[in-house]
């Protein structure tokens, strides 16, 4: 008996993986190099501030003469006499040294941050300069997925005359909220109040996100877990119908909800959402990856079908239909819904925001505003969720 308790605490072996393999050859050939002390944080903090203060003297002297032989050139130019700055034909020099300084504080921030928060590296993958290269090519990527965000958040910080400067600027010299204090003011002044439309996109993506998430998660479970007749032939139709967008499948749509007498209804926005196949599709995916032991389990233990895909599918693919929901948020929050809503009292927050944007050159501010509060919503819950998202993409293909 403790013979087979021994063998059951017993651990299952780890399986090696080619950089353990590459690890023990070099082990063996006696390649690796001899083992570095290990990094004194506190000493090198010290030794980085120094630097960077060096740097900042440096950058701040130049800055100095630059600005003093910039002034000297004004004062010319306006006809006044002073003194010419004895440096002053050193100035291209001063501007190369004030860009080198800037370079060179870039380039060591990276190293230092690499160096303290760098985790320690089990096996020598890469060197330090191999670490590097693929930070700054990251950061790279990050300031150009992050420019239009961080230009639409400045432009409706900017009056409206940094809004027509040409070239334009990036930041907001004189940051202010007054576009979005003359926005509400604009929407306060309509017939329908500003929190009307509010409630009536809140409504629409509330009730479309649901019934998109019961009705696709229902059907992909069946289709994911159980085998019945056509159930392929569904299955193609549904992969078929993620070749069609929305202006395509408009027209359709638009003939059912009016056969339902369902035009210039709250329902004729989030009915057609219920059937959307992006979800369906995600969620089948997602779902094949369960271990069939487990329902199996569960049909032993006496639960029945809806109990099972309550308590048992839904909490295990919890990243699937947070992925989900996040883009039907996104779908049906920016939606304006003009051609199967009429009535003015119906209309959802982005048709009213868009007649805005639609004011003219006046109102320019004001459609920077409408930009960011309408990309708000969808960023912060994508924000929230990032990580659900993640591990639905790299997982959904996988199977048991």
């Amino acid at each position: 008996m403790s013979t087979n308790n021994n063998n059951v605490s017993q651990k299952a072996p780890v399986k090696k993986t080619r950089g353990d393999y590459l690890h023990e050859q070099m082990v063996l050939r006696g390649e690796l190099p001899q083992q570095a002390e290990p990094l004194n944080k506190k000493r090198f903090a010290i030794k980085a501030l120094i630097i960077l203060a060096v740097i900042a003297i440096i950058f701040f002297a130049c800055i100095l003469r630059i600005n003093a032989n910039t002034a000297y050139d004004v004062a010319v130019q306006n006809g006044e006499t002073l003194e010419m700055p004895p440096d002053h034909e050193y100035l291209s020099i001063y501007l190369l040294v004030r860009l080198l300084a800037i370079v060179g504080a870039v380039l060591f921030l990276f190293y230092a941050v690499i160096k303290l928060i760098a985790p320690k590296r089990r096996k020598p993958n890469r060197s330090f300069w191999g670490d590097l290269g693929i930070y700054i090519m990251l950061a790279l990527f990050a300031v150009a997925m992050a420019f239009p965000l961080v230009f639409s958040i400045c432009a409706s910080l900017k009056p409206l005359d940094e809004l027509f400067r040409f070239p334009p600027t990036v930041f907001a010299q004189h940051p202010t909220l007054d576009n979005f204090s003359d926005l509400f003011v604009t929407m306060g002044q309509s017939w329908v109040p500003f929190s009307r439309y509010l409630v009536n996109t809140v409504f629409i993506t509330f009730a479309g996100t649901f019934g998109h998430l019961v009705i696709a998660s229902m059907a992909a479970f069946v289709l994911a877990k159980y085998d019945f007749p056509g159930g392929k032939t569904f299955f193609s139709i549904i992969v078929t119908a993620l070749m069609f967008s929305g202006y395509v499948t408009g027209i359709p749509n638009y003939v059912i909800m009016s056969r339902l007498k369902m035009i210039d209804t709250y329902w004729a926005v989030p009915l057609p959402a219920f059937a959307a196949p992006m979800g369906l599709f995600l969620m089948k995916q997602f779902m094949e990856s369960l271990p069939d032991a487990l329902i199996e389990a569960a049909h032993l233990d006496g639960a029945g079908e809806f109990r099972i895909f309550w308590n048992i599918v839904m909490p295990n693919v919890k990243p699937a239909w947070l992925t989900m929901i996040i883009f039907s948020v996104q779908s049906l929050w920016n939606t304006n819904a003009a051609t199967v809503i009429y009535s003015e009292n119906k209309k959802t927050l982005v048709y009213a925001l868009q007649q805005i944007q639609a004011g003219g050159i006046a109102r320019t501010g004001q459609a920077a505003a409408v930009t960011v509060i309408v990309m708000l919503v969808p960023i912060t819950i994508f924000i929230l969720s990032q990580s659900q998202i993640l591990e639905t993409m790299a997982s959904s293909g996988l199977k048991d």
